[in-house]
């Protein structure tokens, strides 16, 4: 009986086991086919990792994403969460694009006995920089100026002063029409109107009615210890008009503002400014030039008899004044940063406060400085910025600012127009210049004139390039 059993249990054992082989293909053919109609017997499936060679779904069963609620827009502001910046900078020296453009610009730096002409022409939305360098960055050591070489921009640097401020009031640490002796912690008072606050709009602006004294002039350049309180103390340093009722360019307003941006922050200027706007844009620039990453390629600052008034061991030397909100001659014109690390900056802002991923400013920040509601001299005056229309930009207004010192004469332009970022910098050492008739500086001006009328030549000339190598592309 048991051999019987035996050999039942086996057949038995076999007939499994085929019975299961036969099985197994119907199985997941069954539940392959449930699945791809979109049934799943054992619930949801994992997810798979990725693969490259994984294709794109059919455009019909991608879900539409949910309608952004316009309520939303620009409402995030931290740095480095923005992803509406142009791509990597594509920089071009003109002389390698257009020589017919390059001869033009250096006739024109000749013709003005200018010792170095630094310039760029920028389009923030393609990330388009053309560049045009001419002269020396140091006569006596016969050093040719570059695209990296930096020079003491003189008023230019207002806007860079501006721009910490604003960061200062993004973060809510300022207001920008609060009586600026909460922040200085001392009281401001023109004295000839003791019931009217100085803002820090008005600094900005130019409307604070703390104008350049003597006394601040020469205190600014002998470096003494006097301090801003002590000038602001002493009464002469105010005009007689009220303050926020009448423009006068103020120099020492902006040393001012420097000083509630080192008072509020609780760091000097120039370590304020590197941690806030030139580390995350990957810019190398300092109002103490000997904190630079590279202090090997300053230029001096020559005068039109190409005098060396700033050689470069002088600009190393400068110092802080180590008491923070005490300095009387970083913030309104000590900045030391390329031309092209300037244009940057100005992207940035048109850009409207951010540069690849970098967010510096909120969107309400940068309209707020282009609000341009006070009128200057044949100009309308934003903060640190002017507006103008007409010149060699007949169809657009724009916004601009100059520069003067020593003999370094310096202006940047960018385009007003809606959905534009556009514009052109310019710094010269040496070179004789006059001013148009409402402060632009001539030269600038002329050099300016000619690569933005050039601007389609040098970029009809790019895109064809691009277009052969996209041609040579499609052949591989």
């Amino acid at each position: 009986m048991r051999n019987k059993d035996g050999k039942a249990g086996v057949v038995i054992l076999i007939l499994a086991i085929i019975i299961l082989i036969a099985a197994v293909p119907w199985y997941f053919i069954i539940v392959g086919n449930l699945e791809a109609g979109g049934i799943n017997l054992f619930g949801p499936k994992e997810a798979e990792e990725a693969t490259e060679d994984e294709s794109e779904p059919p455009d019909d069963l991608i879900e539409p994403e949910d309608e952004q609620d316009p309520s939303s827009e620009h409402d995030e502001t931290e740095r480095g969460d923005e992803h509406n910046y142009p791509p990597v900078d594509k920089i071009a020296d003109i002389w390698s694009v257009n020589m017919d453009l390059f001869d033009e610009l250096t006739e024109i730096a000749s013709d003005s006995n200018a010792v170095a002409v630094s310039l760029v022409l920028y389009d923030g939305k393609t990330g388009e920089y053309y560049t045009y360098e001419y002269g020396y960055a140091d006569i006596d050591e016969e050093r040719f100026i570059n695209l990296d070489t930096k020079f003491r921009i003189a008023s230019l640097a207002k806007l860079t002063t501006m721009i910490c401020a604003m960061v200062l009031v993004d973060e809510g640490l300022i207001d920008l029409d609060t009586d600026i002796s909460v922040y200085l912690g001392y009281e401001v008072q023109n004295t000839n109107y003791p019931a009217a606050i100085i803002t820090t709009r008005m600094l900005m602006q130019h409307t604070s009615s703390i104008f350049d004294s003597g006394a601040f002039t020469s205190s600014r350049e002998r470096n003494t210890s006097e301090t801003i309180r002590y000038l602001l103390d002493r009464g002469g340093s105010f005009r007689w008009n009220e303050p926020g009722t009448n423009f006068e360019y103020s120099n020492f307003g902006y040393a001012v503002l420097g000083a509630i941006c080192e008072n509020v922050s609780g760091k000097t200027l120039d370590t304020l400014s590197r941690d806030v706007l030139f580390r995350p844009l990957g810019i190398d620039a300092a109002y103490v030039p000997s904190n630079l990453n590279d202090t090997e390629n300053i230029a001096v600052v020559y005068n039109e008899t190409h005098a060396a008034v700033r050689p470069v061991q002088s600009q190393l030397a400068i110092m802080e004044s180590g008491v923070l909100g005490d300095d009387l001659h970083l913030a309104q014109g000590n900045l030391t940063i390329s031309v092209i690390d300037y244009a940057r900056i100005l992207v940035m802002l048109g850009n409207d406060g951010v540069l690849h991923g970098a967010r510096i400013l909120s969107p309400d920040a940068v309209r707020e400085i282009h609000k341009t509601d006070v009128v200057g001299d044949s100009f309308e005056q934003g903060l640190a910025t002017r507006f103008s229309e007409g010149g060699f930009i007949p169809d657009e207004g724009f916004f601009w600012h100059t520069g003067s010192g020593y003999g370094l004469l310096a202006q940047y332009l960018s385009s007003a127009e809606p959905g534009e970022n556009r514009g052109v910098i310019v710094v010269t050492t040496g070179a004789t210049s006059g001013r148009e008739r409402n402060g632009m500086v001539s030269l600038c001006n002329d050099l300016s004139r000619i690569v933005w009328d050039g601007w389609d030549i040098l970029r009809g000339i790019v895109v064809e390039e691009e277009e052969i190598d996209a041609e040579e592309d499609d052949d591989d």
